[in-house]
């Protein structure tokens, strides 16, 4: 008899601002999400019964087929989407064509980061499916391989996919300010283990007693911010009223005893939250855009749209870029053309931080006025994704035909410095538009926007 996997999400509610703790449901519900919209290139290429193997645009996930899983040659694609799973990691994967069940099962491999195993948190690590009325499921059974950093497991037919963990403790990282607080959770999944799938069924257990430490020491103390554990798998952490040398500090949670066989997979983990300190900061926002048609032929017009942002932190006379994000250029194509699009190669896009060469405080120009700060960025080249367009016959005649974006290809050569190059704002309240470049919507478009932090 087939066993029934029980998979539990406690989705615990959050508000930094709370003061008394609600009380909570702590009743399993079935986990059924909305469908995440297209987020990415779609990889597609034609299998059959020889078998082969497809990868995601991003390397993340693999598919490969034996020999006879396919009965026939057909196209197979994946194509990236928003993950929309409870505990979901990174972006769901959605494979088509849908309705097909394999002869014999093909294997699918999620690679994951080095930042994953910290704490040995790679080993809650498991893959789950959504069908086609939103429902969430768990594959059976996975093997993760911390060597290769893989998650592997098997499937029987096309779903969306996704590297989701057991357990985890969120936020994963965020920003406080000094004397600041914010409330912290533990959003877990219980299930029986089992080598077959299973529908996700409500189940009801109590939260496990914890134990809560800030940088190593239990409960925290003045100079690096207290935590203190609240119901329901919640803890409060307020920070310290000056930004400590080790920033940022390192929130951790372990169970305070061998829990049960049902919850065991909590046992032996350190679950860590970063949290920045933070007194004065500037939010630094950048965007760029940039349209290109090859050989003028609208049928592979695309819009590159390429994002970052990166944090200052003033105190007194020093400033210190203390948090950057770097959007990559392929997560952000829009091409709504009729041709097939294939990624050659990756590219890190118009706007790359790759680190700063010298940051300084500028005094104020008069009495009355605010200090600047102005900071100089190292050059990293500008590497635009170099994409394959195969597009039907025009008028319905001759062979399809093949193109590659060649603004790619010159930018692949890094010629062109990436933004942000150099930087300088005033250190204000107001917010602040520090660059502007061409129009939006044209062929090239560049905005940078500065603003201050806020408390929360």
């Amino acid at each position: 008899m087939k066993k029934i996997i029980s998979f539990l999400f406690l989705l615990l509610a959050i508000n930094a601002a709370a003061q008394t703790d609600a009380v909570e449901d702590t009743t399993a519900k079935i986990a059924v999400t909305g469908f995440g919209k297209d987020d990415g290139v779609k990889t597609e290429i034609k299998i059959g019964k020889d078998g082969g193997n497809i990868s995601s645009s991003d390397g993340i996930v693999t598919l490969i087929f034996p020999e006879e899983a396919l009965s026939k040659k057909i196209s197979i694609s994946i194509q990236p989407v928003l993950n929309m799973a409870p505990n979901g990691n990174g972006k769901a994967y959605r494979m088509e064509p849908s309705g097909i069940v394999f002869k014999k099962r093909a294997t699918i491999i999620f690679n994951y980061a080095n930042e994953d195993t910290v704490n040995n948190m790679q080993a809650l690590f498991g893959i789950a499916m959504q069908d086609d009325n939103g429902k969430w499921y768990k594959l059976g059974k996975t093997v993760t391989d911390t060597v290769a950093k893989t998650i592997t497991g098997y499937i029987n037919h096309f779903s969306v996919y996704v590297n989701f963990s057991k357990a985890k403790i969120l936020p994963k990282y965020t920003r406080v300010k000094i004397n600041g607080s914010i409330r912290l959770k533990i959003v877990g999944a219980v299930y029986e283990d089992t080598e077959e799938e299973g529908e996700i069924i409500p189940l009801k257990i109590e939260y496990p007693s914890m134990k809560w430490s800030v940088n190593s020491i239990e409960k925290g103390n003045a100079a690096i911010g207290f935590i203190s554990a609240s119901s329901n798998g919640t803890a409060i952490f307020k920070a310290p009223a000056q930004i400590p040398s080790q920033n940022p500090v390192a929130i951790s949670v372990s169970p305070m005893r061998n829990l049960s066989s049902s919850i065991s997979q909590y046992n032996n983990f350190n679950m860590v939250s970063n949290i920045l300190i933070y007194d004065n900061a500037y939010k630094v926002t950048m965007i760029h855009s940039m349209y290109e048609a090859p050989s003028a032929d609208k049928f592979m017009a695309v819009n590159y749209k390429d994002s970052g942002s990166f944090i200052v932190s003033v105190t007194g006379k020093e400033a210190k870029v203390i948090e950057k994000e770097n959007r990559n250029t392929t997560s952000e194509l829009d091409y709504k053309g009729k041709c097939k699009v294939e990624q050659l190669q990756p590219g890190t896009g118009n706007i790359h931080i790759l680190g700063v060469s010298s940051i300084r405080v500028i005094p104020p120009a008069a009495p009355d006025g605010n200090p600047w700060v102005e900071i100089f960025f190292k050059r990293a080249p500008t590497i635009i994704p170099l994409l394959k367009f195969t597009c039907p016959a025009v008028g319905g005649r001759g062979n399809d035909y093949t193109s590659t974006t060649e603004m790619a290809r010159a930018f692949t050569a890094g010629v062109l410095p990436a933004f942000p190059t150099q930087v300088r704002f005033e250190l204000k309240e107001e917010e602040q538009t520090i660059l502007i470049m061409g129009k939006e919507g044209g062929e090239s478009f560049v905005k940078f926007t500065v603003k201050k932090l806020s408390d929360n």
